[in-house]
């Protein structure tokens, strides 16, 4: 079997087993609940994965659309979804594809702005996140943004040496552990580099290892916000944390930041 399917398919996986916290959906549940009136709602989440936010605001009534580059975490929503006839997911990748258009409600959540996948320049890509948030809302529509926020990126990311971040056995019987060396953070252009590599065996005792150099650019709390002022958004709630304490302007600490932008 390709060797590339082999260890997609057991990240995928292994990320679903270690990757199934409630509390941020729940905020996020309570968050429509309070800003929308309770009423469903149409909602776009992009970067759905394997369904952990998309399915549960579909089984609390709203109409929900997820898509995600990565097939491979799609087919585990497919198996969530089972049964409710107001979800719908599929492939795109979410820098070159049209997203959309007349949503009550775009979802970016589960840190997805610090995590996006692409060749691209990486805080470009964000900003096109931001604009395609836009484009895919009704007029008066909301943008739900959910990220680390870091005012001093720097003794957060800077670290080197060996750490191993997911380990487990997929359900094909591959076992293996995914392997960090560290990475390097730039001050100036808020780059954060790194190494690191997945080391399998596949059931028939087979060696697999996948190098992987990455990088992430770490935007500031200016940034998110002037990226959302250009992308034509209004800021009308912001929580810190998951709890109801608004964001601090500026913030000095390293937060969960939840924005909840109204399209103007």
């Amino acid at each position: 079997m390709n060797r590339q399917f082999i260890a997609k398919h057991w990240y995928a996986d292994v990320y679903e087993q270690f990757e199934n916290q409630t509390y941020d959906v729940e905020f996020l549940l309570g968050v429509l609940r309070e800003q929308c009136g309770g009423k469903p709602q149409n909602i776009l989440e992009t970067a759905c994965g394997g369904g952990r936010i998309s399915v549960p605001l579909a089984e609390a009534g709203h109409s929900v659309t997820g898509f995600d580059a990565d097939e491979h975490m799609l087919m585990r929503c497919y198996k969530r979804m089972g049964g409710l006839p107001n979800i719908r997911c599929y492939k795109a990748d979410a820098v070159t594809s049209d997203w959309g258009a007349d949503f009550d409600v775009v979802v970016l959540a589960g840190n997805v702005l610090i995590n996006i996948e692409t060749e691209a320049d990486y805080a470009q890509a964000q900003t096109i996140f931001i604009r395609k948030a836009a484009e895919a809302l009704r007029q008066g529509g909301h943008l739900y943004l959910d990220f680390d926020l870091h005012t001093d990126p720097a003794p957060y990311f800077n670290s080197l040496g060996e750490t191993t971040y997911l380990a487990g056995t997929d359900d094909m019987g591959t076992s293996g552990r995914m392997v960090s060396y560290g990475g390097v953070y730039d001050l100036v252009t808020r780059i954060f580099e790194g190494v690191k590599h997945l080391e399998l065996m596949q059931n028939n005792g087979e060696n697999v290892i996948v190098p992987m150099l990455w990088h992430k650019h770490i935007p500031s709390q200016a940034q998110v916000f002037g990226w959302l002022e250009e992308a034509g958004f209004e800021l009308e709630r912001t929580y810190r944390d998951y709890t109801d304490e608004p964001l601090a302007e500026p913030e000095t600490e390293h937060v969960r930041a939840t924005i909840w932008a109204r399209k103007k």
